[in-house]
């Protein structure tokens, strides 16, 4: 928090206080200057119709007093908020005028704030008060304030001391005696701390209360009710402490430093807003209703839909891998294009290493990036990591690193995520170029020099450059020929093609180059997204941007664990799932006059895919139980499809999957992994993993939304042909 000093404004809310006024000013003053605290005083007039604003008048000569008449709407809590417009000093109070108060207490709540909390409260013991009043403030503290919202302190006293910075950083918006209980819980969500010091209260010194009891407490009980149907917002952090510790925010009392200037509307922070809420519950309903109303005509429906998605997906992979094979739509640089650059021309280059507990692989990726065909001069390669990862701390402060590597510890927060990390890298970026590598990666020794070639090559809108990814681990075991199978039709078809219909390309996890000041623009990556690269690749092509394929690969390691690669494929579906959400909050922004069809392709390429590894296994469950038990349950199933879409589903099942079949043989063909591409054959098995993969994602999504599942890197190490392989590679 912003640290504060001894001094004060303690604001006074007054109507016809004539008879209390001048004794209150005169107790605060022998109280504070006793204590050696320098004050100002702020009384907000509520358009007194007593001798009050007199009074005041001739305070002001012997007191720092500033006197206002209240503008807007009668109230204690409107004139609470236009005092504290007026104060001065990092510290805030405020009194009632009635002396029930002792402003005595004030020295000691500064006292308290001194030890590091950010509220004070003046617990009130009720003697003095009526016994009416005593059971009423005893119910309203134990209900409203205990029981709803989990304060043990006297949310409605009216004598409080705090920093200045909560009026500044939060909003309010009281009814006329409602201020102190919204105080206390938007404070509370926005992370300060709330202590207490005991009171004695006493009897009013004189005059008559300004509202009914009864009143009172009615209105002040709904507005109670009301906060906590509401709920919490986000509140963002004050500038001071952003300066501080970065860009964040608090919820429900949580502190969020994602250091990002993206607005939560346009991340993955919630799950859904408000209109998807009830879409989603429109849908549900809508579908209970049909299964009530005629089960068996809904459930032809939604396989008719179904079906006709899958035949949509099959017709759009075709056209892909068409429009792939046709057109070279990579961008092409030769080395003899590289070769006619002098170094000195080369722009600056910053390289983002996000590490987290993966030291072993360290010694590899320093090697790999010093094999980088680059001027050293040029390179600024930010090794970024996590203030809690002391072991990989330690290994890097003894490992010898060359001079352009320079070590970022990204300060320990929520989330704790890639994104987050490379949020932090791009603040301290130097590069008129930027790209991301993962720690195990080995790229092509020339690849920063074609990426910058191919950025010359295009026109202004391609602000990214997607390098193809493989693996070096491809031939380890079964699973990892098959993942490279996926990998080379994913780079080599599925991202080409799309490129060739300027459609959203979802980026790849490492190796997407960046023209720096464009990814600032961006305001970063989506500290939220745990695929934070497909999110970024959608989002630069909202904002008219594009994407582009460059005719050089990066080779990674392949997940050869079973579980890790379960772990690792269900943080993939779970960022696709948030992506898909956070970007159909506001679909309108796909359709802009030369991209009618992206809303379209993000449906098929986004959304399209998350839907159908859900509901593949009950579809091959059906489909088994069709064959297998024909003579029982062959009849119902029939009657499920409308003759048209039976043809559809059929088509789909003989003839889309032979498709899908052969378009893994295409892309390890096209990659010339001959040896590869009888694994092709195993990939229904690999179907059923990745829907495996993709429940697990949503039961994630739903319990822990922000978790990241770190891939563990560096199994290959322990095998000798591998890491002799790439050695050879990181020393060509």
């Amino acid at each position: 928090m912003i640290k504060i000093n001894q001094n004060i404004s303690i604001i006074i809310p007054a109507w016809n206080e004539a008879g209390n006024i001048a004794l209150l000013v005169e107790t605060i003053a022998k109280a504070l200057t006793g204590n050696g605290i320098i004050y100002e005083l702020i009384v907000v007039d509520d358009n007194s119709t007593d001798t009050t604003a007199e009074i005041l008048k001739e305070l002001t000569s012997n007191f720092p007093i500033s006197v206002y008449l209240k503008k807007g709407k009668k109230g204690k809590a409107q004139s609470l908020l236009e005092g504290f417009t007026y104060a001065k000093y990092d510290l805030v109070g405020f009194i009632d005028a009635d002396l029930q108060y002792p402003a005595e207490a004030i020295p000691k709540m500064v006292e308290v704030i001194d030890t590091g909390v950010d509220i004070v409260v003046a617990n009130r013991k009720e003697f003095g008060a009526s016994f009416r009043r005593k059971v009423l403030s005893w119910g309203f503290r134990r209900f409203f304030g205990q029981f709803l919202h989990g304060f043990t302190c006297d949310v409605q006293s009216g004598l409080k001391v705090f920093r200045k910075e909560i009026i500044e950083r939060l909003t309010f918006h009281p009814n006329p005696w409602t201020f102190d209980l919204e105080f206390l819980v938007k404070a509370r969500d926005a992370g300060y701390k709330i202590g207490s010091t005991d009171i004695i209260f006493q009897k009013r010194h004189a005059g008559k209360p300004k509202i009914g009891l009864l009143a009172a407490s009615l209105e002040i009980g709904l507005a109670a009710i009301k906060i906590k149907l509401t709920g919490s917002n986000i509140i963002p952090f004050h500038p001071e402490l952003a300066k501080k510790k970065g860009q964040g925010f608090h919820y429900k009392g949580i502190e969020f430093i994602h250091h990002s200037d993206l607005h939560h509307k346009e991340t993955a922070f919630h799950r859904f807003n408000y209109y998807q809420e009830i879409i989603i519950l429109s849908l549900f309903f809508l579908v209970i209703f049909g299964i009530r109303t005629d089960w068996h005509a809904t459930l032809v429906s939604i396989f008719s839909l179904i079906t006709v998605l899958y035949f949509t997906d099959l017709l759009f992979n075709l056209y892909l891998i068409f429009r792939s094979l046709a057109k070279e739509t990579e961008i092409q640089v030769t080395d003899e294009e590289i070769s006619q650059i002098s170094d000195k021309d080369w722009p600056s280059y910053t390289i983002f290493c996000p590490l987290y507990r993966e030291w072993e692989v360290l010694p590899q990726f320093v090697t790999a990036i010093s094999r980088l065909d680059y001027p050293k001069d040029k390179l600024q390669v930010l090794l970024l990591l996590e203030e809690d990862d002391r072991e990989t701390i330690k290994y890097v402060k003894n490992y010898y690193l060359p001079s352009y590597f320079q070590v970022e510890i990204v300060p320990h927060s929520l989330p704790k995520t890639k994104p987050k990390a490379l949020n932090y890298g791009l603040y301290r970026a130097t590069g008129e170029f930027s790209v991301v590598y993962d720690a195990e990666d080995v790229p092509d020794p020339k690849q920063l020099k074609k990426a910058v070639l191919a950025f010359r090559k295009s026109d202004e809108r391609i602000i990214c450059v997607q390098a193809k990814l493989n693996f070096y681990n491809s031939h380890q075991n079964i699973l990892t020929r098959v993942f490279t199978a996926e990998y080379s039709l994913w780079f080599d078809l599925i991202l080409t093609g799309l490129q060739s219909l300027d459609a959203p390309i979802p980026l790849g996890g490492t190796s997407n180059h960046f023209k720096t000041y464009s990814l600032r623009h961006l305001k970063g990556w989506d500290a939220f997204n745990v695929t934070e690269d497909c999110d970024l690749g959608i989002r630069l092509t909202k904002q008219g941007f594009r994407t582009s394929m460059i005719d050089s690969v990066t080779l990674e390691e392949a997940n050869c664990g079973f579980f890790a690669w379960f772990r690792q494929r269900s943080r993939w579906v779970k960022g696709y799932i948030q992506t898909y959400l956070v970007h159909m909050r506001r679909p309108h922004e796909f359709i802009r006059p030369s991209t009618k069809f992206h809303l379209l392709f993000f449906q098929l390429v986004v959304g399209g895919k998350i839907v159908s590894m859900w509901i593949n296994p009950f579809l091959w469950s059906m489909t088994i139980a069709y064959f297998a038990l024909r003579a029982q349950i062959g009849g119902f199933i029939e009657s499920l499809y409308l003759l048209p879409i039976f043809y559809l589903g059929a088509f789909s099942l003989v003839f889309g999957n032979f498709v899908y079949f052969y378009n893994y043989m295409i892309g390890t063909a096209k990659k010339e992994q001959w040896d590869l591409i009888k694994y092709a054959f195993l990939t229904p098995f690999y179907w059923l993993m990745m829907s495996i993969g993709s429940w697990i994602a949503l039961k994630q999504f739903a319990h822990r939304p922000h978790y990241w599942e770190k891939t563990r890197h560096g199994l290959h190490l322990g095998d000798l042909k591998i890491t002799t392989h790439i050695d050879s590679l990181v020393n060509r």
